[in-house]
């Protein structure tokens, strides 16, 4: 199906989710049941699953369903393969993922019905419409690749016209002027790279006067991000969380977010295997509840994230995350025991404004470094604040080192990773 066609495929899904999404909690709950047991029955037509699974999958025994590693997806990409011949025109996308492990998804048009209208509730909670003037900031194969796969397909369609799309790995000035020149209205991007839009507008006193909103996506927005777009534009950072497998949840004008309950169902669970309790941080497992092809089942997406049993104040019954925490491989892992999120120490080092770009990168359990860019050497002063802001915001002694460098590159997605962690292991 043709990305206009699968777009207004989507409308009804799309209306009806408006109206899911203020169900109370009991038709909800059975709404994700019956979604659920559809999938399960989908998976026990897979080879790959009918081999892993000790028992036949059900509802009732959902939670005992073993895990789904993504080092797991390639042998379940093949065994859905095999099941059609060889010239069958399926279609699929790809992601290498932060963590850099290759992995192959195939959907069928339930699926993408249901993203796109999970993600056309998401934008038009803000008043955004495809006519208005955007600029979207996208990774480089959804321009440069001649692919086939659904987004790619979504952005270079005639449905588009009154967006801007831009390169997330171009130079930043050229962005930086692109933006200007257009003056958005909304303006959709990775957080890394608003921060550096932000301060090149604090640099050069230019503004963005027609902006209502700013979209971020890809990366975890941390709270110091969200103070500067207020101080810089005036305006909110309305963030989602979205992958290539799903679009998994949304935050709302209330500032809550909400996960697409009706497209994917999402556990946060903890090292031993069990749901965390409220305020916990925990691995997100993520089943897909609309993609009978490739169903996903108890997938580990490699993020982990804050667990809250909330209610938002906007009226939508939609089960909530507290907020994200980060991939797995940006998580510290300190001498007690405690995972750490690094997003308080990123907030930390943007207080430095000698420092240009950094990357934190914990090298055991007790000690970290810190790469940066920067026009000069960092100062003692500013080198011993930053040592005693890490013990007090890790809670533990721990030891930090510096290392000036000229630059620090993006992932080849257009990501930019602040933190990374060493120390293997949860």
């Amino acid at each position: 199906m043709s990305a206009i066609g699968s777009v207004l495929s989507a409308g009804p899904h799309y209306m009806r989710r408006l109206r899911s999404q203020y169900w109370d909690s009991d038709r909800l709950h059975r709404h994700v049941q019956t979604k659920l047991a559809r999938t399960l029955a989908a998976a026990t037509r897979i080879p790959f699953y009918t081999t892993h699974y000790s028992r036949a999958a059900s509802v009732e025994s959902f939670s005992q369903l073993p895990i789904l590693k993504r080092s797991d997806v390639h042998e379940l990409f093949a065994s859905v393969r095999s099941m059609y011949p060889g010239a069958t025109d399926l279609m699929h996308d790809s992601s290498s993922g932060s963590t850099g492990m290759p992995a192959e998804f195939l959907f069928d048009n339930s699926h993408q019905r249901g993203r796109f209208a999970s993600r056309a509730r998401y934008l038009r909670a803000y008043g955004w419409h495809p006519l208005r003037r955007t600029v979207w900031l996208v990774g480089d194969r959804f321009i440069l690749d001649v692919g086939d796969e659904p987004d790619t397909q979504l952005v270079r369609s005639k449905l588009m016209r009154g967006i801007t799309f831009i390169r997330v790995s171009s130079n930043l000035e050229e962005q930086f002027e692109q933006i200007v020149k257009v003056d958005p209205v909304y303006l959709y991007s990775f957080p890394s790279v608003l921060d550096g839009l932000l301060a090149m507008l604090q640099r050069t006193d230019r503004q963005l006067r027609s902006l209502k909103c700013i979209f971020t996506g890809a990366e975890v927005v941390d709270d110091s991000l969200r103070e500067r777009a207020r101080r810089v534009l005036g305006v909110e950072i309305a963030d989602n969380y979205g992958s290539t497998e799903a679009f998994l949840a949304w935050q709302c004008p209330a500032g809550s977010y909400h996960i697409n309950a009706e497209h994917v169902l999402v556990e946060i669970l903890g090292t031993d295997g069990g749901p965390v309790a409220p305020g916990e941080i925990g691995r997100v497992i993520v089943t897909t509840l609309e993609n009978r092809l490739m169903p996903l089942i108890r997938y580990e997406i490699g993020d982990w994230a804050y667990a809250t049993n909330a209610q938002c104040r906007c009226g939508r019954t939609l089960p909530l995350i507290e907020r994200l925490a980060g991939r797995e491989m940006s998580l510290f892992r300190l001498a007690d025991g405690r995972l750490a999120s690094p997003y308080e120490l990123i907030g930390l080092m943007k207080k430095r404004p000698e420092i240009l770009q950094f990357q934190i990168v914990q090298k055991s359990l007790d000690s970290y470094l810190v790469r940066h860019v920067s026009r000069d050497p960092l100062d003692p002063d500013a080198e011993s604040w930053i040592r005693v802001k890490f013990n007090e915001i890790l809670r533990s002694s721990v030891k930090v080192s510096f290392e000036r460098v000229a630059s620090i590159d993006r992932l080849p997605n257009g990501k930019f990773i602040p933190a990374i962690s060493e120390v293997t292991g949860c």
